[in-house]
Protein backbone atom coordinates (compact mmCIF):
# COMPACT_ATOMS: atom_id res chain seq x y z
CA UNK A 1 0.00 0.00 0.00
CA UNK A 2 2.91 2.44 0.63
CA UNK A 3 4.40 1.80 -2.28
CA UNK A 4 1.66 2.99 -4.31
CA UNK A 5 0.97 5.33 -2.18
CA UNK A 6 4.76 6.88 -3.22
CA UNK A 7 4.40 5.45 -6.78
CA UNK A 8 0.87 7.80 -7.07
CA UNK A 9 2.03 10.67 -6.04
CA UNK A 10 5.27 10.69 -8.43
CA UNK A 11 2.88 10.40 -11.53
CA UNK A 12 0.36 12.70 -10.09
CA UNK A 13 2.85 15.46 -9.54
CA UNK A 14 3.95 15.10 -12.91
CA UNK A 15 0.68 15.07 -14.73
CA UNK A 16 -0.70 17.28 -12.93
CA UNK A 17 1.27 19.93 -14.04
CA UNK A 18 1.05 19.52 -17.74
CA UNK A 19 -2.14 19.86 -19.49
CA UNK A 20 -1.43 17.69 -22.63
CA UNK A 21 1.94 14.78 -22.68
CA UNK A 22 3.67 18.10 -24.43
CA UNK A 23 3.50 20.00 -21.68
CA UNK A 24 4.41 17.35 -19.45
CA UNK A 25 7.64 17.01 -21.77
CA UNK A 26 8.72 20.97 -22.43
CA UNK A 27 11.83 21.89 -20.61
CA UNK A 28 13.61 18.12 -21.74
CA UNK A 29 16.30 20.08 -23.79
CA UNK A 30 16.66 22.97 -21.55
CA UNK A 31 20.01 22.82 -19.35
CA UNK A 32 21.14 24.23 -16.15
CA UNK A 33 23.19 27.48 -16.54
CA UNK A 34 25.35 27.29 -13.32
CA UNK A 35 26.45 25.32 -10.72
CA UNK A 36 25.98 27.49 -7.61
CA UNK A 37 25.85 25.29 -4.76
CA UNK A 38 29.32 26.25 -2.72
CA UNK A 39 31.07 24.07 0.68
CA UNK A 40 31.32 27.45 2.65
CA UNK A 41 28.22 29.18 3.63
CA UNK A 42 24.58 29.11 5.01
CA UNK A 43 20.97 29.38 3.37
CA UNK A 44 21.58 33.11 4.02
CA UNK A 45 25.05 33.21 1.95
CA UNK A 46 22.72 31.64 -0.81
CA UNK A 47 20.33 34.17 -0.78
CA UNK A 48 22.50 37.59 0.01
CA UNK A 49 21.99 40.16 -1.68
CA UNK A 50 17.92 39.23 -2.77
CA UNK A 51 17.41 42.13 -0.52
CA UNK A 52 18.64 45.24 -2.05
CA UNK A 53 17.16 47.36 -4.01
CA UNK A 54 18.21 47.85 -7.77
CA UNK A 55 19.43 50.94 -8.91
CA UNK A 56 20.05 49.84 -12.62
CA UNK A 57 16.90 51.80 -13.60
CA UNK A 58 17.99 54.90 -11.64
CA UNK A 59 17.15 58.24 -13.83
CA UNK A 60 19.92 60.81 -14.70
CA UNK A 61 20.12 64.14 -13.65
CA UNK A 62 18.46 65.92 -15.76
CA UNK A 63 15.33 63.34 -15.96
CA UNK A 64 15.23 63.91 -12.34
CA UNK A 65 14.93 67.18 -12.35
CA UNK A 66 12.31 67.89 -15.21
CA UNK A 67 10.05 65.29 -13.17
CA UNK A 68 10.36 67.49 -10.43
CA UNK A 69 9.84 71.10 -11.48
CA UNK A 70 6.88 72.66 -9.82
CA UNK A 71 8.07 70.70 -6.60
CA UNK A 72 9.57 73.65 -5.33
CA UNK A 73 6.24 75.20 -3.73
CA UNK A 74 5.61 71.77 -1.55
CA UNK A 75 6.11 71.54 1.99
CA UNK A 76 8.97 68.74 1.70
CA UNK A 77 12.41 70.17 0.90
CA UNK A 78 14.99 68.15 -1.21
CA UNK A 79 18.25 68.98 -0.67
CA UNK A 80 19.91 67.00 -3.11
CA UNK A 81 19.58 63.86 -5.57
CA UNK A 82 21.08 60.73 -5.59
CA UNK A 83 20.10 58.68 -9.12
CA UNK A 84 21.89 55.89 -8.10
CA UNK A 85 20.20 55.37 -4.67
CA UNK A 86 15.83 55.96 -5.04
CA UNK A 87 15.69 53.70 -1.66
CA UNK A 88 14.60 56.66 1.16
CA UNK A 89 15.49 54.33 3.80
CA UNK A 90 19.28 54.45 2.83
CA UNK A 91 19.36 58.22 1.57
CA UNK A 92 21.06 60.20 4.06
CA UNK A 93 20.75 63.76 2.38
CA UNK A 94 17.09 63.48 2.63
CA UNK A 95 14.52 65.19 5.24
CA UNK A 96 11.18 63.91 6.25
CA UNK A 97 8.55 65.36 9.19
CA UNK A 98 7.34 61.65 9.66
CA UNK A 99 10.48 59.58 11.00
CA UNK A 100 14.09 59.67 10.87
CA UNK A 101 16.17 58.13 8.25
CA UNK A 102 17.98 56.00 10.99
CA UNK A 103 14.94 54.90 12.57
CA UNK A 104 13.79 53.39 8.96
CA UNK A 105 17.13 51.98 8.54
CA UNK A 106 16.63 49.85 11.82
CA UNK A 107 13.24 48.87 10.87
CA UNK A 108 14.32 47.52 7.36
CA UNK A 109 17.46 45.64 9.23
CA UNK A 110 14.83 43.38 11.00
CA UNK A 111 12.67 40.71 9.24
CA UNK A 112 11.19 37.37 10.71
CA UNK A 113 8.44 35.17 10.70
CA UNK A 114 5.18 34.13 13.30
CA UNK A 115 3.95 30.71 12.45
CA UNK A 116 1.71 28.24 13.78
CA UNK A 117 1.77 24.84 13.65
CA UNK A 118 -0.73 21.92 14.66
CA UNK A 119 0.32 18.20 14.40
CA UNK A 120 -2.11 15.43 14.70
CA UNK A 121 -0.71 11.98 15.13
CA UNK A 122 -3.47 9.17 14.61
CA UNK A 123 -1.81 5.54 15.06
CA UNK A 124 0.72 6.75 18.13
CA UNK A 125 0.02 5.29 21.66
CA UNK A 126 -0.53 7.70 24.82
CA UNK A 127 0.77 10.47 25.32
CA UNK A 128 1.31 11.42 21.88
CA UNK A 129 -1.73 10.05 20.34
CA UNK A 130 -4.00 12.32 18.50
CA UNK A 131 -3.10 16.20 19.16
CA UNK A 132 0.85 15.95 19.35
CA UNK A 133 1.53 19.42 18.83
CA UNK A 134 0.59 22.96 18.52
CA UNK A 135 3.42 25.18 18.37
CA UNK A 136 3.98 28.83 17.70
CA UNK A 137 7.22 29.72 16.51
CA UNK A 138 8.69 33.68 16.49
CA UNK A 139 11.77 34.19 14.31
CA UNK A 140 13.84 37.56 13.94
CA UNK A 141 16.29 38.36 11.61
CA UNK A 142 18.79 41.34 11.96
CA UNK A 143 21.18 41.75 9.22
CA UNK A 144 22.65 45.08 8.53
CA UNK A 145 25.20 46.15 6.01
CA UNK A 146 27.93 48.73 6.66
CA UNK A 147 29.06 51.33 3.92
CA UNK A 148 32.84 49.67 4.09
CA UNK A 149 30.87 46.49 2.92
CA UNK A 150 30.71 44.23 6.03
CA UNK A 151 28.04 42.72 7.11
CA UNK A 152 26.75 42.32 10.88
CA UNK A 153 23.70 39.27 11.09
CA UNK A 154 21.96 37.25 13.62
CA UNK A 155 19.16 35.75 14.14
CA UNK A 156 16.99 34.14 17.01
CA UNK A 157 14.46 31.83 17.21
CA UNK A 158 11.43 31.49 20.32
CA UNK A 159 8.93 28.66 20.53
CA UNK A 160 6.19 27.54 22.63
CA UNK A 161 3.81 24.32 22.40
CA UNK A 162 0.51 24.91 24.22
CA UNK A 163 -0.46 21.46 23.84
CA UNK A 164 1.79 20.55 27.23
CA UNK A 165 -0.65 22.89 28.76
CA UNK A 166 -4.10 21.51 27.30
CA UNK A 167 -3.66 18.17 27.49
CA UNK A 168 -3.35 16.36 31.00
CA UNK A 169 -1.18 13.48 29.98
CA UNK A 170 1.69 11.68 31.60
CA UNK A 171 4.55 13.36 29.45
CA UNK A 172 8.40 13.12 31.25
CA UNK A 173 10.03 15.49 32.99
CA UNK A 174 12.71 15.34 30.04
CA UNK A 175 10.32 15.77 27.41
CA UNK A 176 8.60 19.15 28.86
CA UNK A 177 11.74 20.58 29.71
CA UNK A 178 13.42 20.27 25.85
CA UNK A 179 9.74 20.45 23.76
CA UNK A 180 7.65 22.73 26.19
CA UNK A 181 9.23 25.78 25.16
CA UNK A 182 12.65 27.12 23.85
CA UNK A 183 14.31 30.72 22.52
CA UNK A 184 17.69 29.53 20.75
CA UNK A 185 20.13 31.84 19.14
CA UNK A 186 20.95 30.88 15.99
CA UNK A 187 23.21 32.96 13.43
CA UNK A 188 25.59 36.30 15.34
CA UNK A 189 28.14 37.09 13.06
CA UNK A 190 30.33 39.63 10.84
CA UNK A 191 31.70 38.83 7.73
CA UNK A 192 33.27 40.95 5.04
CA UNK A 193 36.72 41.73 2.79
CA UNK A 194 39.81 42.14 4.08
CA UNK A 195 41.59 42.35 0.76
CA UNK A 196 39.94 41.41 -3.09
CA UNK A 197 40.77 38.24 -2.25
CA UNK A 198 40.55 37.32 1.42
CA UNK A 199 37.02 37.46 3.01
CA UNK A 200 36.81 36.75 6.97
CA UNK A 201 34.27 35.75 9.08
CA UNK A 202 33.63 34.77 12.86
CA UNK A 203 30.68 34.45 15.05
CA UNK A 204 27.76 31.57 15.07
CA UNK A 205 26.78 30.36 11.26
CA UNK A 206 26.47 27.18 9.36
CA UNK A 207 29.36 25.66 7.12
CA UNK A 208 27.65 23.51 4.36
CA UNK A 209 30.15 21.19 3.45
CA UNK A 210 29.44 18.32 0.56
CA UNK A 211 26.67 17.94 -2.43
CA UNK A 212 23.80 16.23 -1.17
CA UNK A 213 20.41 18.22 0.00
CA UNK A 214 19.08 14.79 2.04
CA UNK A 215 21.95 12.24 3.30
CA UNK A 216 24.88 13.81 5.39
CA UNK A 217 28.48 12.72 4.16
CA UNK A 218 30.63 15.07 4.57
CA UNK A 219 28.71 17.95 6.06
CA UNK A 220 30.26 17.20 9.64
CA UNK A 221 31.06 20.23 11.09
CA UNK A 222 27.13 21.99 12.16
CA UNK A 223 24.87 19.56 14.25
CA UNK A 224 21.47 18.87 13.74
CA UNK A 225 18.31 19.51 15.72
CA UNK A 226 16.94 15.67 15.49
CA UNK A 227 13.96 16.07 18.17
CA UNK A 228 11.46 15.77 15.65
CA UNK A 229 12.03 13.52 13.18
CA UNK A 230 11.44 13.91 9.38
CA UNK A 231 9.32 16.65 9.76
CA UNK A 232 11.49 19.26 7.95
CA UNK A 233 14.56 19.22 5.80
CA UNK A 234 17.86 19.06 6.37
CA UNK A 235 18.72 22.75 5.53
CA UNK A 236 16.12 23.50 8.41
CA UNK A 237 17.83 21.50 11.30
CA UNK A 238 21.50 22.25 10.70
CA UNK A 239 22.39 24.28 14.26
CA UNK A 240 25.05 27.19 13.98
CA UNK A 241 28.11 27.19 15.82
CA UNK A 242 30.27 29.82 16.40
CA UNK A 243 33.62 29.77 14.06
CA UNK A 244 36.08 31.23 12.78
CA UNK A 245 36.45 31.49 8.71
CA UNK A 246 38.75 32.65 5.73
CA UNK A 247 37.79 32.03 2.20
CA UNK A 248 41.19 33.00 0.08
CA UNK A 249 40.08 33.32 -3.56
CA UNK A 250 43.70 31.81 -6.27
CA UNK A 251 41.70 32.14 -9.72
CA UNK A 252 39.20 29.51 -9.78
CA UNK A 253 39.93 28.03 -6.28
CA UNK A 254 38.98 28.48 -2.56
CA UNK A 255 40.98 27.89 0.49
CA UNK A 256 39.02 28.05 3.36
CA UNK A 257 40.62 27.04 6.95
CA UNK A 258 38.26 27.47 9.74
CA UNK A 259 38.43 27.50 13.50
CA UNK A 260 35.66 25.78 15.42
CA UNK A 261 34.98 27.72 18.89
CA UNK A 262 32.27 26.20 20.30
CA UNK A 263 31.87 22.55 20.60
CA UNK A 264 27.76 21.75 20.02
CA UNK A 265 26.38 18.02 19.55
CA UNK A 266 23.12 17.14 18.01
CA UNK A 267 20.01 17.26 20.00
CA UNK A 268 18.36 13.92 19.95
CA UNK A 269 14.93 13.45 21.06
CA UNK A 270 14.46 13.83 24.78
CA UNK A 271 13.45 11.11 27.24
CA UNK A 272 9.74 9.89 27.17
CA UNK A 273 9.25 11.85 23.72
CA UNK A 274 7.44 10.68 20.74
CA UNK A 275 11.02 9.94 19.14
CA UNK A 276 13.00 8.42 21.61
CA UNK A 277 13.39 4.59 20.56
CA UNK A 278 15.18 3.55 24.48
CA UNK A 279 13.28 2.63 27.43
CA UNK A 280 15.55 4.32 29.65
CA UNK A 281 17.33 7.63 29.78
CA UNK A 282 20.71 8.59 28.72
CA UNK A 283 23.59 9.33 31.30
CA UNK A 284 24.56 12.75 31.34
CA UNK A 285 26.68 14.41 28.55
CA UNK A 286 29.95 15.61 29.57
CA UNK A 287 31.23 19.48 28.29
CA UNK A 288 33.60 20.21 25.74
CA UNK A 289 35.24 23.34 25.53
CA UNK A 290 38.16 22.93 23.50
CA UNK A 291 38.42 24.13 19.72
CA UNK A 292 38.85 22.00 16.96
CA UNK A 293 40.23 23.01 12.72
CA UNK A 294 38.98 21.90 9.89
CA UNK A 295 40.17 23.08 5.93
CA UNK A 296 38.48 22.96 2.70
CA UNK A 297 39.79 23.37 -0.90
CA UNK A 298 37.47 24.04 -3.80
CA UNK A 299 37.38 25.15 -7.31
CA UNK A 300 34.84 25.75 -9.57
CA UNK A 301 34.96 25.25 -13.57
CA UNK A 302 32.70 25.23 -16.69
CA UNK A 303 30.51 22.08 -15.75
CA UNK A 304 31.87 21.00 -12.47
CA UNK A 305 32.98 21.83 -9.39
CA UNK A 306 35.27 19.75 -6.41
CA UNK A 307 35.95 20.47 -2.96
CA UNK A 308 39.22 18.33 -0.62
CA UNK A 309 38.10 18.25 3.06
CA UNK A 310 40.35 17.76 6.26
CA UNK A 311 39.09 18.23 9.47
CA UNK A 312 39.90 16.56 13.43
CA UNK A 313 36.42 17.62 15.07
CA UNK A 314 35.06 15.97 18.08
CA UNK A 315 32.56 13.20 16.94
CA UNK A 316 28.75 13.69 16.83
CA UNK A 317 27.99 10.16 18.04
CA UNK A 318 27.24 9.64 21.92
CA UNK A 319 29.33 7.13 22.88
CA UNK A 320 28.54 5.97 26.48
CA UNK A 321 31.49 4.73 28.68
CA UNK A 322 30.94 2.85 31.59
CA UNK A 323 27.80 1.71 30.45
CA UNK A 324 26.73 -1.17 32.66
CA UNK A 325 27.25 0.53 35.90
CA UNK A 326 26.44 3.87 37.89
CA UNK A 327 29.25 6.03 36.95
CA UNK A 328 27.71 5.93 32.94
CA UNK A 329 28.25 9.11 31.12
CA UNK A 330 28.22 10.19 27.35
CA UNK A 331 31.51 11.73 26.04
CA UNK A 332 32.36 12.90 22.75
CA UNK A 333 35.90 12.18 21.37
CA UNK A 334 38.09 13.42 18.64
CA UNK A 335 38.36 11.83 15.04
CA UNK A 336 40.14 13.25 11.64
CA UNK A 337 38.12 13.45 8.45
CA UNK A 338 39.09 13.14 4.87
CA UNK A 339 37.10 13.82 2.29
CA UNK A 340 36.08 15.55 -1.14
CA UNK A 341 32.68 16.40 -2.77
CA UNK A 342 31.88 16.65 -6.80
CA UNK A 343 29.27 17.94 -9.08
CA UNK A 344 29.19 17.45 -12.54
CA UNK A 345 26.67 18.89 -15.22
CA UNK A 346 25.10 17.95 -18.08
CA UNK A 347 22.22 19.37 -19.84
CA UNK A 348 19.54 18.57 -17.59
CA UNK A 349 21.68 16.53 -15.50
CA UNK A 350 23.10 17.22 -12.16
CA UNK A 351 25.91 14.07 -10.77
CA UNK A 352 26.85 14.35 -7.39
CA UNK A 353 29.40 12.37 -5.22
CA UNK A 354 30.73 12.69 -1.80
CA UNK A 355 33.02 10.29 0.26
CA UNK A 356 34.53 10.88 3.42
CA UNK A 357 36.59 8.34 5.64
CA UNK A 358 36.64 8.54 9.66
CA UNK A 359 39.91 7.72 11.60
CA UNK A 360 38.95 6.62 15.64
CA UNK A 361 35.56 6.33 15.57
CA UNK A 362 34.60 4.87 18.94
CA UNK A 363 30.95 3.38 19.83
CA UNK A 364 29.38 2.43 23.34
CA UNK A 365 29.14 -1.20 22.52
CA UNK A 366 33.43 -1.81 21.12
CA UNK A 367 34.75 -0.25 24.33
CA UNK A 368 38.77 -0.23 24.44
CA UNK A 369 38.44 -0.17 20.58
CA UNK A 370 39.12 1.91 17.77
CA UNK A 371 37.12 1.91 13.99
CA UNK A 372 37.04 3.35 11.16
CA UNK A 373 34.65 4.32 8.77
CA UNK A 374 34.29 4.73 5.05
CA UNK A 375 31.01 6.73 4.26
CA UNK A 376 30.31 7.29 0.37
CA UNK A 377 27.20 8.82 -1.53
CA UNK A 378 26.43 8.65 -5.33
CA UNK A 379 23.13 11.13 -6.50
CA UNK A 380 21.62 12.46 -9.61
CA UNK A 381 19.45 15.38 -9.79
CA UNK A 382 17.11 15.91 -12.89
CA UNK A 383 15.47 19.41 -13.86
CA UNK A 384 14.20 18.74 -17.60
CA UNK A 385 10.71 19.02 -17.01
CA UNK A 386 9.25 22.28 -16.74
CA UNK A 387 9.39 23.65 -13.21
CA UNK A 388 9.90 19.97 -11.52
CA UNK A 389 12.96 18.92 -10.00
CA UNK A 390 13.63 15.03 -9.49
CA UNK A 391 16.32 13.84 -7.32
CA UNK A 392 18.04 10.61 -5.95
CA UNK A 393 20.49 9.77 -3.82
CA UNK A 394 21.89 6.36 -2.64
CA UNK A 395 24.96 6.15 0.08
CA UNK A 396 26.55 3.37 2.46
CA UNK A 397 28.39 3.82 5.53
CA UNK A 398 31.22 1.05 6.00
CA UNK A 399 33.26 0.22 8.70
CA UNK A 400 36.35 -0.88 7.96
CA UNK A 401 37.73 -1.66 11.20
CA UNK A 402 34.20 -3.56 12.77
CA UNK A 403 33.26 -4.83 15.88
CA UNK A 404 30.49 -7.73 16.11
CA UNK A 405 29.26 -5.88 19.72
CA UNK A 406 27.98 -3.59 17.54
CA UNK A 407 25.25 -5.83 16.41
CA UNK A 408 23.94 -6.44 20.14
CA UNK A 409 20.16 -6.28 20.55
CA UNK A 410 20.81 -5.64 24.55
CA UNK A 411 22.55 -5.49 27.96
CA UNK A 412 22.09 -6.12 30.75
CA UNK A 413 22.21 -3.01 32.72
CA UNK A 414 22.95 -2.32 36.44
CA UNK A 415 19.85 -4.77 38.49
CA UNK A 416 20.10 -7.15 36.18
CA UNK A 417 17.65 -5.63 33.93
CA UNK A 418 17.67 -5.91 29.72
CA UNK A 419 17.92 -2.60 27.94
CA UNK A 420 16.96 -2.68 24.58
CA UNK A 421 19.99 -1.38 21.89
CA UNK A 422 19.85 -0.11 18.83
CA UNK A 423 22.58 -2.36 16.92
CA UNK A 424 24.99 -1.08 14.14
CA UNK A 425 25.33 -2.99 11.23
CA UNK A 426 29.24 -3.46 9.24
CA UNK A 427 27.03 -1.36 6.27
CA UNK A 428 24.75 0.91 6.45
CA UNK A 429 22.53 1.57 3.34
CA UNK A 430 20.19 4.25 2.60
CA UNK A 431 18.35 5.55 -0.82
CA UNK A 432 16.52 8.45 -0.75
CA UNK A 433 14.15 9.87 -3.81
CA UNK A 434 12.68 13.07 -3.90
CA UNK A 435 10.54 14.86 -6.58
CA UNK A 436 9.10 18.60 -6.15
CA UNK A 437 6.83 20.66 -8.44
CA UNK A 438 5.67 24.40 -8.90
CA UNK A 439 2.15 25.17 -9.59
CA UNK A 440 -0.45 28.12 -10.31
CA UNK A 441 1.81 29.98 -11.49
CA UNK A 442 4.97 29.27 -9.11
CA UNK A 443 2.93 29.79 -6.08
CA UNK A 444 1.87 25.61 -5.08
CA UNK A 445 4.64 23.86 -4.22
CA UNK A 446 4.38 20.10 -3.74
CA UNK A 447 7.13 17.84 -2.47
CA UNK A 448 7.53 14.27 -1.82
CA UNK A 449 10.53 12.56 -0.11
CA UNK A 450 11.07 8.55 0.86
CA UNK A 451 14.21 7.82 2.60
CA UNK A 452 14.50 4.06 3.06
CA UNK A 453 17.95 2.15 4.90
CA UNK A 454 18.96 -1.52 3.93
CA UNK A 455 20.46 -2.45 0.74
CA UNK A 456 17.21 -4.33 -0.08
CA UNK A 457 15.16 -1.25 1.20
CA UNK A 458 13.92 -3.41 4.05
CA UNK A 459 15.06 -1.96 7.27
CA UNK A 460 13.11 1.04 7.71
CA UNK A 461 12.46 4.57 6.81
CA UNK A 462 10.14 7.09 6.14
CA UNK A 463 8.15 9.03 3.83
CA UNK A 464 6.58 12.55 3.50
CA UNK A 465 4.40 14.34 1.24
CA UNK A 466 3.27 18.23 1.72
CA UNK A 467 2.11 21.03 -0.19
CA UNK A 468 3.15 24.90 0.47
CA UNK A 469 0.79 27.87 -1.08
CA UNK A 470 1.84 30.90 -0.92
CA UNK A 471 -1.17 33.24 -0.34
CA UNK A 472 0.41 35.79 -0.71
CA UNK A 473 3.94 38.12 -0.71
CA UNK A 474 3.42 37.90 3.42
CA UNK A 475 1.46 34.58 4.26
CA UNK A 476 2.03 30.94 3.49
CA UNK A 477 0.15 27.83 4.17
CA UNK A 478 1.02 24.25 4.49
CA UNK A 479 -0.21 20.85 5.08
CA UNK A 480 1.51 17.30 4.75
CA UNK A 481 1.88 14.00 6.35
CA UNK A 482 4.69 11.61 7.43
CA UNK A 483 4.49 7.66 7.45
CA UNK A 484 7.26 6.05 9.32
CA UNK A 485 7.96 2.22 7.86
CA UNK A 486 9.31 -0.38 10.13
CA UNK A 487 11.88 -2.94 9.43
CA UNK A 488 14.88 -2.22 12.18
CA UNK A 489 14.71 -1.67 16.01
CA UNK A 490 14.75 2.18 15.63
CA UNK A 491 12.52 2.38 12.79
CA UNK A 492 9.94 -0.40 14.74
CA UNK A 493 10.09 1.91 17.77
CA UNK A 494 8.59 5.13 15.97
CA UNK A 495 6.65 3.33 13.30
CA UNK A 496 3.18 4.28 14.77
CA UNK A 497 4.12 7.87 15.40
CA UNK A 498 2.40 9.06 11.78
CA UNK A 499 1.27 12.26 11.76
CA UNK A 500 -0.36 15.06 9.59
CA UNK A 501 0.41 18.74 10.13
CA UNK A 502 -0.47 22.11 9.06
CA UNK A 503 0.94 25.51 9.43
CA UNK A 504 0.05 29.13 9.09
CA UNK A 505 2.93 31.91 8.38
CA UNK A 506 3.21 35.33 8.14
CA UNK A 507 6.40 36.87 7.17
CA UNK A 508 7.43 40.35 8.17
Amino acid sequence: MRSLVAMSVVAVLTLLHAESIDDALAGFDEGRTSITQTDSGSVEEALNGFDETASSNAPNDASVEEALSGFEKANVKIESQNPANTDDSNCTTCKSDIAPPNRMERLHDISGYLKQQAVYSYEDKSPHRGWSSLRTTLFLDFEHKFDNGWKLKSNARAYYDVIYDLREQPYSVQERKELHNEVRLYDAYLEGSITERLDFRIGRQVVVWGRSDTIRITDVLNPLDNRRAAIVDIEDLRLPTAMMKLDYYIGEWRITPIMILEQQFSLDPPYGSQFYPLAVPLPPEERVNEPTFAVSIGGEFSGWDVNFYGAYIFDDTNVVVNVATQDARIVHRKTPMLGMAMNYLSGSWLFKGEMAYFDKVYHTMAPGKTLSRLDALLGVEYNGVADTMISYDLSVRHFTRYDARLGLLSITAPGGSEVRLIPVAEDTWQQVFRVSSDFLNDTLHANYLISLFGKRLDEGGFQRLWVDYDIDDSWQASVGMVDYIGGSPLFDSIKDADMLFAEIRYSF
